[in-house]
């Protein structure tokens, strides 16, 4: 069967297999992380986490396909007649509206249900998850609601034209009152002096056109999605303003103060004994916390020891997984010691790509981003150049710098993000990982991502211009009511950048991972 023209059946099978991938890669992702209590268990939890990261994942690479999309008819087809090999339009509205569901539902209930109390039944948990997502849906949807009620317009500035009517005719006459105008309503029934003016105020090349601004509602997909890119943006600009930086120099040092020599058996033992005598302690002060709970409840103290405790928890585990590295046992011993190194070098490179592409991002904000009239496209005419060398040199370049930016801000999450002092209250860590902490990080990388994708969509509008997206971000939501001004003097572009400033300032006084711990653990580290 002959496949209809304009269809671009490679980009579908392109995208089905990377859907793929994505999972695959979340699957993992999933594993390495979690904690072993949670082995063989929180199935509805863990489906959940999956499939949140992939949509956050495939939100972003959205972007680049859209891209890809635009080109996606052969050259034999007239564009007024192009079929599109995807519907983009209503991919962009499901994927939207389905992070929304997640981000402020499914999520919410299923971290209610997980952290309710073991004592009661499952009936009693799903109940009490239900009760709170339900107010949560109420709270939201009134919101939501009445903001798009209210302010739900697109307000576009326009310059008005006016001018009266000729005969075709009169044309040849009209060609000799160069610079004149016809006056409106007037013109009829010939051209004449006394129905013209020298005022331009028909052309858009004068002075005299008067400013209007036009009004009209947006649909209410495209208001959900404008303000989930407001939510997205306060989280985005936090951590991805902190780890733009950060990212990079962190796994950088992480390489330089690798684990370089492994200990000897009896060092290792010394040191194992210090880590249960240090355990012992941990347990002891549980349980005269719990003994506190229960006579005089949670008080300010009460917590305040709590978080220590919880510090000290996560300082065991590290210590642990530190101590480990530095003495791989087994008959595999050397093979992992090797494994171990080449992790270390894989970050190493991995932050010296980062710093670059960070440079590149840092330069095109100040050149592209932040002039009111772009002093140079940048990374615009380098992806537009690479696709002239191959159609997918310049797509694929295009995800690459907007999936680095989702990269850095889950890293900035981890590094700053619900860092309150120096307990983490929902801490990512390799194999340690509870589905608590699963969730709440995945609810943000899922409201990051909007964000991400109109970031991207006004650093590359030169080279995104056309795509569905762009059409929704660059044409709509940067003038709806109200939220327009934030977009037009950069409120949230400044705010980034500060961030950015901020964390640069405190890598350089303070080092990349200040909250990290310096005391005689360091010594694991030749």
């Amino acid at each position: 069967m002959a496949l209809p023209d304009g269809y671009n059946w490679f980009l579908i099978i392109i995208t089905i297999a990377l859907s793929l991938v994505l999972v695959a890669a979340n699957v993992y992702i999933l594993i390495h992380y979690q904690h072993p209590d949670d082995v063989n268990q929180a199935w509805f939890p863990k489906i959940v986490v999956v499939f949140s990261l992939w949509l956050a994942m495939a939100m972003v690479l959205l972007f680049p396909l859209d891209v890809a999309n635009r080109a996606a008819c052969s050259f034999s087809v007239v564009e007024s007649s192009c079929k599109y090999a995807l519907p983009m339009q209503q991919m962009w509205q499901a994927a939207f509206i389905t992070n929304l569901v997640l981000t402020f539902f499914f999520i919410p209930f299923t971290l209610f249900y997980y952290e309710g109390d073991s004592d009661y039944s499952c009936g009693l948990r799903i109940k009490n998850a239900l009760l709170w997502t339900l107010a949560m849906a109420v709270v939201l949807g009134l919101a939501i609601g009445c903001a798009y009620g209210l302010a739900g317009y697109v307000e576009y500035p326009t310059q008005e034209l006016v001018s009266g009517m000729l005969p075709l005719d009169q044309l040849p006459q009209r060609s000799s009152a160069s610079g004149r105008c016809i006056l409106p309503g007037q013109g009829f029934p010939g051209f004449s002096a006394a129905n013209v003016t020298r005022q331009d105020g028909c052309t858009a090349f004068g002075s005299a056109f008067y400013g209007e601004t036009w009004t009209m509602r947006v649909s209410f997909p495209v208001y959900i999605m404008a303000i989930q890119s407001v939510i997205g943006w306060i989280l985005f600009l936090v951590f991805a303003g902190w780890g733009i930086f950060a990212a990079p120099i962190d796994w950088i040092f992480q390489y330089i103060r690798r684990p370089k020599a492994v200990i000897t058996k009896s060092e290792y033992i010394d040191r194992a004994r210090g880590l249960a005598m240090r355990a012992k302690d941990i347990k002891v002060t549980a349980e005269m916390l719990k003994r506190q709970e229960r006579e005089v409840g949670r008080n300010r103290h009460w917590r305040s020891n709590f978080k220590q405790l919880q510090r000290q928890l996560i300082q065991l585990e590290e210590d642990e997984v530190v101590l480990d590295s530095v003495f791989p046992q087994g008959q595999d011993g050397e093979v992992r010691w090797g494994m171990y190194q080449l992790g270390y070098i894989g970050t190493g490179l991995m932050g010296l790509i980062g710093l670059c592409v960070s440079g590149c991002w840092l330069a095109h904000v100040i050149v592209y981003m932040l002039p009111p009239i772009p002093i140079h496209p940048l990374l615009n005419e380098v992806f537009i150049k690479l696709d002239g060398v191959f159609p997918l040199f310049g797509v694929a370049a295009f995800a690459a710098f907007c999936g680095y930016l989702l990269v850095v801000a889950i890293k900035g999450n981890f590094l700053l993000g619900l860092n309150f002092l120096i307990v983490s209250l929902y801490p990512i860590r390799v194999g340690a990982t509870l589905m608590s902490s699963f969730l709440v990080n995945t609810a943000l990388i899922l409201a990051m991502s909007s964000a991400v994708i109109q970031f991207c969509a006004s650093a590359f509008a030169s080279y995104a211009n056309s795509t569905q997206i762009f059409d929704v971000f660059g044409s709509q939501v940067m003038y709806l009511k109200g939220l327009r001004y934030i977009y037009q003097f950069n409120i949230f572009l400044y705010m980034f950048m500060s961030i950015m400033g901020i964390s640069i300032i405190c890598m350089v006084i303070r080092g990349p991972g200040k909250w990290k711990r310096t005391q005689r653990e360091d010594a694991y580290k030749f």
